[in-house]
């Protein structure tokens, strides 16, 4: 039987809204919610079906050739299918399971689900956002309500996701918050449905409420009839859960955040917004505030929600929720459980949004409209005044002058300028805005501020590094004026560019919500390129997407080429994927792209302060600036890495010869100076012979740096086929192999798709991609070179043929009816199924390499340190997060001791096995002596400092293999060596030295001792930064064993564990709190002193000298408090400052001893943070009788010899 709702009387239905979330599995066979909407809710052209994430459970949609494959791919027809042959419209989004639960993989996975439903072809089903981008999506649900979706898990991911090297129309956090500000506004009297998986409000497990059965049961949650009581010690995980919350709750920061940030624009911009949502297994109807929540995540499965004064409504079961707009703007909301029957369990109203929003929350007053035309004169931005003394010195005089020079310029008429500009919509985020044009021709403009927010857009890993103040400094070193210099250097290379206009934009009502970015500012106006010849022009991402699908769609290589060495000429550092659009051509066989570079807002970027260099040298390696020459071409590259990578990869030495040739050529002195007077008068007077000079130096050398940058970016070359069949053939050249690649139609091999001879002095590497479909890789038999081939079959009944003598690795599923032919040299890498491929075609990185970094520290030990490392991270073939990372260095101490080390990593030396090695030697060793046991006392004030000091020398050798689960569980084990050389003359006045006061055998202290062993261990580490982590947890836990080689000593067996969590409430964190647990024993009756386990200083107890005290067991507990209270804002070292306290509390035991006391110990110190890279801290600690003082600089808290 159906269920019809009517609104109310004389009021009619308008639009249902159906909201399904968590629907990710089946029961028996079916999908009982899904199955209760298509009875029971009338799938009409009223009807819009909504699945709020978490569309597969456990790990999102896996690859075809995975074992669970079918199994998944049937809980998500069950989904699409609901509105099958009828005229209601579904829509999905993502949440974190169909992110792989938040894995390194996620990407891939949400990828994949969005592909499938694509590949469907369900005319009314469509998959929100794409290609992995954050949204907002709008959908017009009708002329009074818009659907607003975004994608919540990208906010909260912590790992690869399209960012700022994306061409997702929002890259960072900022522009998504901005987006989605600008589509409430303009939609501020419709009815705003802002949609995402994750709740901004809930009283579930995730809004971090628990009942009382949690803490007395707590594994109820795993298994409900696990009644095992567990009072108090069940309490632990709820308790801390609700306070800190795991990543997926709403008290972790990150999440905080994103209710923040998003709550805080929806308050300004509309009251009419409802928030729909799922996460939570239940239902609930939430009213705070003024705003209206609804959390609809009963799909399939169940958890405890509670009461509270702001809940309408909660009930823990299956179900979905429908809501019910009427024509006279009445807003209802049903709830219905879904159990052994269905039923409607709730209805009520949630709004009436018939009355207009008020205006003055979104700043769109009445003015008199009064445009003067003609022309203006007003500086850029009279932020950046010209500076003198040690800020010019250290920040640059950089384009000072350029922003506060007054220009003339024409005023902006928004219904005169093209016949008349209508916005529609807003681009850009914090750091520039931008506002989308349309002409009375249809053709589409951008208006582009000059002015920049204090939030410079940085790539990748690098966005901590650099504080606001400093990066509003930075934008001093943008041009503002250098997108008018391109179109003259582009036009003689032949490239298509823009024609920027300036414009000063008046206060014009026009700009209804906009005026308050726009006003008063100076802008550029000009073309968005998103028609040629009335073809609709392709993103990055889109011509991607288009050579996957069709081996004829291919770049235009030679203008790819000459684009990119217009960016190296002007300096361009900021050239990702989505600064570029593509022009359509037809070829007769296929399509050619032409590209078309736009937004040069870092164009001529250049600082001339000593902060600026220092930074460019040693923190952000691609702010080298514009200068004379063209300095580290290969990180002037860092944002277009997999740009280049792509769209770049078919043309040999000799093509960028002749093309940077001719490209040269083309830019003569004059053609550079005729570009450069495009400048304002005003500007050219100041700036235009420094920077023609400049170009002209660079044209100069370009064709050798550009060649190095060829070699860069050839030594590891990806040559990527396509979802359709190829062949792809490999054969001998002189020293080297020519790769091609044919299109395979039948028997047609005839397209030539791919052509290239790499020569070994350059190429070290050729990875060949085949993705989908059958194809054919061969090496022929004369093929032979040192050039490695990796070849990536993926998908489909691949061939391989291989022979000559080539280093070859085959990469494929097992579960494929894949044929070896020939196997000739190669290695074969066949996995259960094809592992995703995106990180292998997109993901390269940079090796990094720091030298000298300095260490320097002081602690009331060992007295002042000093030291020095080199330490090189690699990266390789599926090989994250880095192939090698490898530390090298030694500290030196006053007091005449130095200390020498390395540390390696090399990640999977087999298909899951890593290697650790570490090599230690002091020369000699400083280490405290005090004797054993829980009651050492010092004896007399003048012999503190020395008396207890020892020295031996001390060489310590490890090498373990490594395996690591969900890239946070490592277990490891392996062999160790050490020896111990201790020497009379080395201590002759420290207690070892009265060995007949100390009741010490000299004849065994005063020897050489050889130790062999192993040691098994795992740890657990989900801490969120390797130098100040504010959240996670570290846990290590170890086994080893000694075992004496000379016969002189004793072995020894060692049981220890060691915890540490970070836990804030805040992101970023303004508190942390330290948490820090251990234990160890020693199980052996008789063990040296040096083998003692110990506490002190640097183990446990900060207000005790190094080593205090020593036993057979020990544990110890302390709690540390971080406040940051404010960023230093230094032209020189710029980074966050804070205090630290500290409680500490421990013990060690001794079998021949009965002490019961424990030993406590209380600090406090500082810490700053320069750049968020370098540590440079201090503390000073207390007990009863004893203190300790601690500075370090360099890369950790307690820098300890």
């Amino acid at each position: 039987m159906r269920v019809f709702h009517l609104c109310a009387q004389k009021d009619t239905l308008a639009q249902r809204i159906v909201l399904i979330g968590d629907a990710g599995q089946l029961t028996d066979g079916r999908h009982p919610v899904v199955d209760a909407v298509r009875t029971f809710i009338p799938l009409d052209n009223k009807t819009t079906i909504l699945f709020l994430g978490d569309n597969l459970y456990k790990n999102g949609l896996p690859d075809a050739q995975a074992s669970n494959y079918e199994q998944a791919r049937a809980v998500l027809d069950s989904q699409l299918s609901v509105a099958d042959n009828t005229p209601a419209k579904v829509y999905m989004i993502p949440g974190n399971h169909d992110w792989e639960n938040g894995s390194p993989n996620g990407f891939d996975a949400i990828v994949r689900q969005q592909l499938y439903v694509d590949l469907l072809e369900k005319p009314n089903v469509k998959y929100f956002p794409e290609e992995g981008c954050p949204g907002p999506v709008e959908v017009k649900i009708d002329d009074n309500t818009v659907l607003i979706l975004f994608d919540s898990q990208w906010w909260l991911h912590p790992h690869d996701k399209p960012e700022i090297e994306s061409d997702c129309p929002c890259k960072t956090k900022d522009e998504l918050v901005t987006q989605i500000k600008d589509l409430i506004v303009r939609n501020s009297k419709k009815l705003v449905l802002l949609a995402c998986h994750h709740p901004f409000k809930s009283y579930g497990p995730h809004g971090g409420f628990f009942t009382l059965k949690q803490h007395i049961f707590p594994f109820t949650d795993l298994k409900p009839n696990l009644f095992i009581p567990l009072p108090i010690l069940g309490s632990v995980y709820p308790i801390a859960r609700s306070v800190f919350g795991t990543p997926q709750d709403t008290r972790h920061p990150v999440y905080t955040d994103m209710i923040n940030e998003i709550t805080d624009v929806v308050r300004r911009s509309s009251p009419n917004v409802v928030f729909l949502s799922g996460h939570e297994h239940n239902l609930q109807y939430i009213r705070d505030n003024g705003y209206n929540y609804i959390v609809s995540g009963g799909g399939c499965k169940t958890n405890r929600v509670t009461q509270n004064k702001n809940t309408e409504f909660t009930t823990q079961a299956t179900g979905f929720g429908v809501l019910e707009i009427s024509t006279n703007k009445n807003v209802t909301l049903s709830f219905y459980t879904v159990t052994d029957s269905v039923r409607k369990r709730y209805e009520g109203q949630v709004l009436n949004f018939s009355l207009p929003p008020d205006t003055a929350t979104i700043n769109t007053q009445a003015l008199a409209r009064i445009i003067k035309a003609g022309d203006t004169a007003v500086a850029a931005s009279n932020e950046f005044q010209p500076v003198a003394g040690l800020k010019k010195l250290f920040m640059g005089q950089n384009y000072r002058r350029e922003w506060s020079q007054p220009v003339n310029m024409k005023v902006l008429d928004l219904e005169k300028e093209k016949g008349g500009l209508t916005i529609t919509g807003l681009g850009g985020g914090k750091h520039t805005k931008s506002l989308r044009l349309k002409d009375n021709n249809g053709k589409d403009w951008v208006l582009r501020k000059l002015k920049k927010n204090p939030v410079l857009r940085i790539p990748g890993p690098y966005t901590d590094m650099v504080t606001k103040d400093l990066t509003n400094e930075l934008n001093s070193a943008s041009f503002p004026y250098g997108a008018l210099i391109v179109p003259g250097l582009a036009k003689a290379v032949e490239i298509r560019a823009a024609e920027p206009e300036l414009f000063y934009v008046p206060d014009d009502p026009d700009l209804k919500e906009y005026r308050s970015d726009f006003a008063n500012n100076v802008a550029i106006l000009e073309d968005r390129f998103t028609k040629i010849d009335d073809k609709k022009t392709k993103s990055s991402t889109e011509l991607f997407t288009e050579m996957l699908k069709k081996n004829n769609h291919r770049p235009y290589e030679p203008d790819v080429l000459k684009a990119r060495l217009l960016d190296m000429l002007i300096g361009d550092f900021d050239r990702h994927m989505g600064q570029w659009e593509w022009q359509v051509g037809d070829t007769g066989v296929g399509k050619i792209y032409y590209p078309i570079p736009k937004d040069r807002d870092q164009a001529f970027f250049y600082s001339d302060g000593l902060s600026m260099k220092l930074v460019g040298a040693r923190v952000l390696p691609f702010f080298k600036g514009f200068r004379n020459n063209i300095p580290d071409i290969d990180w002037l590259g860092y944002a277009s890495k997999d740009f280049d990578r792509v769209f770049l990869t078919s043309l040999n030495a000799d093509s960028w010869k002749s093309t940077i040739a001719d490209f040269t050529s083309k830019l003569s002195d004059d053609v550079i100076s005729a570009a450069v007077k495009r400048l304002p008068p005003e500007i050219f007077s100041l700036t235009g012979e420094k920077i023609i000079n400049k170009l002209i130096s660079r044209r100069n050398v370009l064709q050798k740096k550009a060649i190095t940058y060829y070699n860069f970016i050839s030594k590891k070359v990806n040559i990527i086929g396509s979802n359709l069949k190829e062949y792809f053939k490999v054969s001998n050249y002189g020293q080297g192999l020519q790769v091609k690649v044919y299109a395979r139609k039948g028997g047609d091999t005839s397209f030539v798709m791919y052509n290239r001879i790499f020569q070994p002095s350059v190429t070290k590497e050729i990875r060949l991609f085949g993705l989908n479909d059958d194809d054919i890789f061969e090496i022929e038999d004369n093929a032979k070179s040192v050039i490695k081939i990796r070849i990536i079959g993926g998908k489909g009944n691949d061939t391989f043929d291989i022979k000559g003598s080539v280093e070859t690795l085959l990469y494929d599923s097992r579960g494929d009816l894949n044929v070896i032919k020939n196997k000739g040299r190669s290695k074969n890498r066949f996995t259960a199924y094809s592992p995703a491929e995106s990180k292998s075609i997109l993901g390269f990185q940079y090796n990094n390499n720091s030298f000298p970094a300095l260490r320097l520290g002081y602690n009331h030990d060992d007295g002042f340190l000093t030291g020095m490392s080199y330490w090189k991270r690699t990266s390789g073939f599926r090989n994250l997060p880095f192939a090698t990372d490898q530390r090298i260095g030694f500290l030196y101490s006053f007091k005449k001791a130095i200390q020498f080390e390395y540390k390696g990593e090399f990640n999977h030396i087999t298909r899951n096995i890593d290697l650790l090695s570490n090599i230690r030697f002091a020369v000699p060793m400083l280490r405290n002596f005090f004797g054993l046991g829980n009651k050492t006392q010092t004896s007399g004030q003048a012999r503190l400092l020395d008396y207890y000091k020892i020295k031996y020398q001390e060489l310590q050798l490890t090498a373990l293999l490594r395996r690591r689960y969900f890239e946070r569980l490592l277990v490891y084990g392996g062999p160790q060596f050490y020896y111990y050389n201790g020497r009379f003359k080395d201590n002759r006045q420290n207690i070892l030295g009265y060995f007949h006061q100390s009741g010490i055998d000299s004849a065994s202290v005063f020897s050489k001792k050889s130790y062999f062993g192993g040691k098994l261990g795992f740890s657990f580490n989900n801490q969120n930064h390797e130098l100040f982590p504010t959240r996670g947890i570290s846990w290590k836990n170890e086994i080893s064993a000694l075992f004496d080689i000379k016969g002189n000593s004793h072995n020894v067996t060692k049981l220890s564990s060691d915890m540490t969590i970070h836990a804030s409430v805040r992101d970023p964190a303004k508190v942390v709190t330290v948490l820090k647990f251990g234990a160890a024993h020693l199980f052996n009756k008789k063990f040296e002193y040096f083998q003692a386990l110990t506490l002190g200083a640097e183990n446990g107890l900060m207000g005790f000298r190094k080593n205090r005290y020593a036993g057979n067991s020990v544990a110890y507990a302390g709690v540390e408090l971080r406040i940051k209270l404010f960023d230093i804002n230094s032209f020189i070292l710029p980074g966050p400052f804070g205090l630290t306290t500290f409680y500490d509390i421990g013990r060690v035991w001794l079998k021949s001893e009965n002490a019961k006391n424990w030993h406590e110990a209380y600090g406090f110190g500082f810490y700053f943070m320069p750049f968020n890279r370098l540590l440079l801290t201090g503390t000073a600690g207390y007990s009863k009788k004893e203190r300790s003082l601690n500075f370090s600089i360099g890369t950790r808290f307690n820098m300890i010899y």
